[in-house]
């Protein structure tokens, strides 16, 4: 596996652990607002799902750039 495979992979590795904080900082948020538990966890696994969606559209795109 080249050098440019690993750093693909600690990106997306290192992208996908802070979506997943601002996703449990949202619903955190959200329940702290008085949210029931289950829209808090809604609402932060709708961002965090909208952006990993957003990064896999990005990453096809320029997956073949750095190659």
């Amino acid at each position: 596996m080249s050098t440019q495979n690993l750093l693909t992979l600690l990106l997306a590795l290192v992208t996908l652990a802070a979506v997943s904080a601002i996703a449990g900082l949202i619903g955190y948020v959200a329940r702290e607002g008085g949210a029931p538990i289950s829209a808090a966890v809604g609402r932060g696994s709708f961002v965090f799902f909208s952006v990993m969606t957003l990064f896999i559209a990005l990453l096809a795109v320029l997956a073949p750039a750095l190659t």
